[in-house]
């Protein structure tokens, strides 16, 4: 079952703000301080102008899907490859986010809380919408995207009275080192289009107005950096105490609001566009495993997802931090490789490819030509 274009960019526009306000507002603000609102700019606009390439790519190929199409441009061998770094792109993001989304429900919603109550129904919700497949998870986008937009903008605006605008002077104090070196730590939170390789094959580009994706990304890059601005002009150099951004803004703006339980709703409704964005990426995940190991029906793979899931959940709740490899090196190289190098190569590749496949048709078509040329002439003399 394939989606249409305005439902590619819903998910693309929930897949670009769904990491950025748990954890990395007050990570971020770590190395590079009051100039770490600027440092999300920066990537963002990065991924979003990836998100276009990727895109181009996708309506290049077709029916394929991208096993098909990176087999035809990169081999077997190179594709396998890719594959296995997407998968590791992909299970880096998806337990981030059920951990993010464990730790967020514990610290906000419960005093006490047994894990497996957390993870057997997230389990049990998470399969059920990736074997239902993309365009489940992009009608359930559809359904909540918008109640969160305003839920955003909303607590956001209720904060803005308590911001002190003057903690974001001086500029550049320590220089672009510290915003450099920010950028690049915190590298995997980004990286927001690498599950488009997975849709290859599965949009109906025929509804197409490239003004909408344009729009949708721009519009989730001003959201981001609106609350940015609201959590770095509220608390300052306190920000690396404050680890969960939409609710500590949404504390904070509840204070000065007589309708406190609204703010709360935008929190629970932030926690369901959570659980819609680790069903993304775990079906990103389970197509990945499915092509990489030419796996014909779709239940083991969800199954093997889903036994991730819990045993992340699992080995985390046994004080094994497994999430700090999402802030280590290792994985800005695999968000850098998969979002950043894997699109232009595959660029390139095509267009070398396409270039000698139309040479090679031009030289077929003067042969074809000289042939019938020939025959004229043979047609004539005989005559």
């Amino acid at each position: 079952m394939k989606i249409n274009y305005r439902q590619l960019s819903i998910i693309t526009f929930m897949s670009f703000i769904a990491l950025k306000f748990l954890a990395l507002p007050s990570l971020l603000y770590i190395e590079s301080k009051n100039m770490s609102m600027f440092v999300s700019l920066i990537l963002m606009i990065i991924d979003g102008l990836y998100a276009f390439v990727i895109l181009d790519l996708m309506k290049k190929s077709g029916e394929k899907n991208i096993y098909e199409f990176m087999k035809n441009c990169l081999g077997t061998v190179a594709t396998k490859i890719v594959l296995i770094l997407l998968i590791i792109k992909y299970a880096l993001v998806a337990g981030n986010i059920s951990k993010g989304l464990e730790f967020f429900v514990v610290e906000n919603l419960y005093t006490e809380f047994d894990w497996f109550v957390f993870v057997l129904p997230l389990m049990i919700l998470v399969g059920f919408m990736v074997y239902k497949g993309i365009r489940n998870i992009a009608r359930v986008s559809e359904m909540v995207c918008w109640a969160i937009v305003i839920g955003l903008i909303y607590i956001a605006l209720k904060a803005l009275s308590g911001m002190d605008i003057l903690s974001y002077l001086p500029f550049l104090k320590d220089g672009f080192k510290p915003l450099v070196d920010s950028a690049w730590i915190h590298l995997s939170w980004f990286g927001s289009a690498t599950f488009m390789f997975m849709l290859f094959g599965f949009v109906d580009f025929r509804e197409e107005k490239k003004s909408k994706m344009i729009k949708y990304i721009i519009f989730a890059i001003l959201i981001v950096e609106l609350l940015y601005f609201v959590f770095y002009g509220l608390f300052e150099v306190t920000s690396p105490t404050h680890n969960y951004c939409i609710s500590d803004i949404s504390q904070f703006s509840s204070t000065y609001s007589a309708i406190d339980e609204l703010s709360w709703l935008v929190v629970s409704m932030w926690i369901v566009a959570q659980a819609v964005q680790l069903a993304l990426y775990s079906y990103c995940l389970a197509q990945a495993i499915k092509f990489l190991f030419d796996i014909k029906n779709n239940t083991l793979p969800i199954i093997i997802v889903v036994l991730y899931i819990f045993a992340w959940s699992f080995i985390g709740e046994n004080t094994v931090r497994m999430e700090r490899i999402f802030f280590t090196p290792f994985a800005s190289i695999v968000t850098f490789v998969a979002q950043y190098i894997l699109p232009i190569l595959l660029e390139i590749v095509y267009a070398i490819k396409n270039k000698k496949k139309r040479a090679k048709d031009r030289i077929e078509r003067v042969k074809d030509e000289r042939e019938k040329n020939r025959d004229k002439k043979e047609i004539n003399v005989n005559i």
